[in-house]
């Protein structure tokens, strides 16, 4: 009697482990696959982070090009002036300065906007005011009407401009254009690897030191 409820015993383990099984392996098989999904998941986000991070330096990079170009641009025709070239070279150099004056100004809005993009604002940003207002309204405007005024005086007067740029401190506002320019895209740069408000204020009291107020 005692055997049969043994052997009994023994079938219903062996029913029992029959029936877990399965159910086992497939739970295992369920936890395996969620696993992988998750992991899938985080490695496209993650992918989706670095991409938009990607085209946020390029756009910071671009803007840096623009910024770069108009006041190198402007360092050129200053030392032409300054040195009373022939009419060619200033002329020439005039024209190359406004080439880069005008793409800076085709370019401005969509500037700003990338600019926006890259700090995830929808609306009008503190970056923006201050490319707008310190390097352009503080700076590049400035430089521009010093240079138009020092110009003009060579082409009509013949005479060299060097003490119109001096007077209205043309090395003071390409060296401001230098300092602000770099101060402006290298935190925007950094600001495209960082989240977080902190970071923000404490790149915009890094810019405002650098640029005039």
């Amino acid at each position: 009697m005692s055997n049969k409820n043994a052997w009994n015993s023994l079938e219903v383990a062996k029913l029992a482990i029959s029936v877990l099984t399965p159910l086992l392996l497939f739970w295992l098989g369920y936890l395996v696959s969620d696993s992988t999904k998750q992991t899938e998941r985080a490695l496209k986000e993650i992918e989706e982070i670095r991409e938009v991070q990607k085209n946020n330096q390029l756009a910071v990079q671009n803007l840096a090009k623009r910024i770069y170009e108009r006041r190198s641009r402007a360092e050129l025709l200053a030392s032409s002036i300054k040195r009373n070239v022939s009419k060619d070279e200033i002329i020439k150099r005039k024209e190359q300065y406004d080439e880069a004056y005008f793409q800076w100004n085709r370019d401005h809005q969509a500037n700003l906007l990338l600019v926006r993009s890259v700090l995830g604002e929808k609306r009008y940003s503190d970056f923006e005011s201050m490319i707008e207002f310190l390097l352009v309204g503080k700076v590049f405007a400035p430089l521009d009407a010093c240079l138009t005024k020092a110009y003009d005086y060579r082409i009509t007067q013949e005479k060299s401009g060097e003490a119109i740029l001096m007077e209205c401190s043309v090395s003071t506002l390409l060296q401001q254009a230098l300092d602000c320019g770099y101060a402006l895209t290298d935190e925007l740069f950094k600001l495209t690897e960082q989240n977080g408000r902190i970071e923000r204020v404490e790149a915009s009291s890094i810019v405002a030191q650098r640029c005039p107020g």
